[in-house]
C-alpha cells in the first residue's frame, strides 16, 4: 500500500505541483516585466515638456495652385493630453487658372505671391497608443487635433486665419518624434475681385526633438 501511494505521488500529484508552480512563476515574471514596460513607456512621453520641430510639405492656396510649403514650431505640453504650440511657415503661390487661360498681366508679383503665416494653436491627444513594427518592435505614438490662430501675409495684404489642424506622431525615442500633419489655413480675401473667404490645405512632415 505504501508503494502504490508512493507511485502516485511521484507520477501525477508532483508532476502536476511542478507544473502550477512554473506557471505561477512566470506569471509573475511577465507581470514584473509589463509594469516595467509601462513606466518606461510613461517616462518617454512625459519627461520632456519643449519640443521643437521643423516640417516640410505642400500647400494648396486656392485660386493659385500648389506649391512647397516649409514651417517650424516651438510647442510647450502642459501635461500628457493638453500642449500650446507657436507655428511660423511659408509657401509661394503660383498663376491662378484666369491668369494661364487669358493674355493679361499677373494678377501678383512674385514677391505678393508668398504666403507667410505664424500664429498660436492649443493642441489635444485624442489616441495616445503604439505603432508596432514587427511582433517584438514597436514605438509610442499619439494622434492630436489642433485649433488656433495667427496672420496670413499675402497678396500685399495681412489677414486673420484661423488654423485647424490634425497630427500623427511617432516617438522613435525620447526625444525624438517623427511628425505627419495635416492643416487649413482659413481667410478671406479679395484678390480675384471678389471678397471670399478661402481654405488652404496643407501636408507637412518632418521631425520634432523634445527637451
Amino acid at each position: 500500500m505504501e508503494t502504490w501511494d508512493k507511485r502516485i505521488f511521484l507520477n501525477k500529484i508532483l508532476p502536476m505541483v511542478c507544473v502550477l508552480a512554473m506557471a505561477v512563476f512566470a506569471t509573475q515574471v511577465q507581470a514584473e516585466d509589463e509594469k516595467t514596460t509601462r513606466e518606461i513607456t510613461l517616462d518617454k512621453l512625459d519627461d520632456e515638456n519643449f519640443s521643437i520641430g521643423v516640417q516640410a510639405g505642400i500647400l494648396s492656396i486656392e485660386d493659385f495652385g500648389s506649391d512647397t510649403w516649409y514651417q517650424a514650431n516651438l510647442s510647450y505640453h502642459l501635461n500628457e493630453f493638453f500642449y500650446f504650440k507657436a507655428n511660423y511657415a511659408q509657401g509661394e503661390g503660383g498663376l491662378t487658372s484666369f491668369e494661364k487661360l487669358a493674355n493679361v498681366s499677373p494678377l501678383l508679383d512674385d514677391e505678393q505671391r508668398k504666403l507667410k503665416y505664424y500664429g498660436l494653436n492649443v493642441g489635444y491627444n485624442l489616441m495616445p497608443g503604439e505603432v508596432f513594427i514587427t511582433p517584438e518592435l514597436a514605438f509610442n505614438s499619439a494622434f492630436s487635433f489642433e485649433l488656433g490662430g495667427g496672420n496670413v501675409q499675402f497678396a500685399g495684404q495681412d489677414q486673420f486665419a484661423l488654423a485647424i489642424a490634425s497630427q500623427f506622431r511617432v516617438f522613435l525615442t525620447d526625444w525624438l518624434a517623427w511628425d505627419i500633419s495635416m492643416q487649413n489655413l482659413i481667410f478671406d480675401t479679395q484678390i480675384t475681385g471678389v471678397n471670399k473667404t478661402t481654405h488652404n490645405l496643407s501636408f507637412n512632415t518632418g521631425f520634432s526633438i523634445y527637451f
